[in-house]
């Protein structure tokens, strides 16, 4: 039997499987990214996981022969290290592979291990595996390290254009009036004490301001159609880099695109992701995952046993696919 787990920073998908593709158990506990969670909270999670996983399925953890998981914050070679000594002493002797959970979005949306992926959700990450197995990934550390686009900077570019638009030093937008009733004050300067000198904002309430910028660039607000366009400008150049990296920028090459940014957010950030990516790699074409990424974890663990992912495989899966 083989476990997948799809470890976030607010919830952690663990699924067990036969390698025939029958899910024979999952469970959903709350988020275990090491860098914001700690490494203790980590391994409490995966461990009331498995211990739950063990205790109804009647089963003790040598009947699994391998587990795989893709976990969010496992962006350099010291997280691998830190997250593999870790896992460890949960797993035992059991073999078990870590890796970002941008390939687990990957793999969701393909028939074999070859494309690419780019995430928009709270964050973004791009990824791109060729097909002699070469693999790329961003480091995805944030602006200042090179990486740009999830849903907290379409919210940023948001706040930053309206203040600049009470100011005066841009064009007006909608959003100068929409921000302020959002956060439940009058103006932007009752925003200022939410944010200076320190950030008093939580994830969801900036969440829906990213919303409310795509709803007014859906409305035809100029400023807003700007942002959108500008953060498809990085997620398209962004898969483009890491597609060159394996050297398929002159093939037709999937791009899963994946994250909740790109699930709600319209056609007008996909339409112009996708036109600055085919600048890079002009036969690239964009696919929607086929299941969810606990499930692209399960046939990431059949990539490194050697099973194909057979039609009768993906027929076991079928109660799985997301419903769209």
């Amino acid at each position: 039997m083989i476990i997948s787990i799809d470890g976030g920073g607010t919830k952690t998908h663990l699924g067990l499987f036969d390698r025939q593709g029958h899910l024979l158990y999952q469970a959903i506990s709350s988020g275990c990214n090491h860098q914001s969670l700690g490494v203790e909270i980590y391994q409490k999670v995966i461990v009331e996981l498995i211990d739950q996983m063990l205790q109804k399925m009647k089963i003790a953890l040598t009947a699994i022969t391998y587990a795989h998981l893709g976990l969010s914050g496992a962006d350099l070679p010291i997280d691998l290290e830190r997250l593999t000594n870790a896992t460890k002493p949960i797993l035992k002797d059991i073999p078990f592979t870590i890796e970002n959970d941008a390939w687990l979005i990957l793999r969701s949306g393909l028939h074999e291990p070859y494309g690419a992926v780019c995430i928009c959700g709270t964050g973004t990450n791009a990824a791109a595996i060729n097909r002699e197995g070469k693999q790329a990934i961003l480091r995805s550390l944030g602006f200042t390290l090179g990486i740009y686009g999830g849903g907290l900077d379409i919210a940023r570019e948001a706040l930053h254009y309206a203040f600049r638009a009470e100011e005066l030093t841009y064009k007006k937008t909608a959003l100068m009036d929409a921000i302020p009733p959002l956060l439940g004050v009058s103006s932007m300067a009752d925003v200022i004490p939410l944010f200076y000198p320190q950030p008093k904002l939580d994830r969801q309430k900036m969440g829906e301001i990213t919303a409310l910028t795509f709803k007014l660039a859906h409305q035809g607000d100029e400023v807003c159609q700007e942002i959108i366009k500008k953060i498809a400008m990085f997620l398209g150049y962004q898969t483009a880099g890491v597609i060159k990296q394996v050297g398929e920028q002159k093939n037709n090459i999937p791009v899963v695109i994946g994250g909740r940014v790109f699930e709600e957010g319209g056609q007008l950030l996909i339409d112009h992701m996708l036109k600055y990516l085919k600048e890079e790699v002009p036969q690239a074409y964009l696919v929607r995952p086929i299941y969810p990424p606990m499930i692209g974890g399960y046939l990431r663990a059949l990539d490194h046993l050697n099973i194909i992912q057979s039609e009768q495989l993906e027929w076991n899966l079928k109660e799985m696919r997301i419903k769209r």
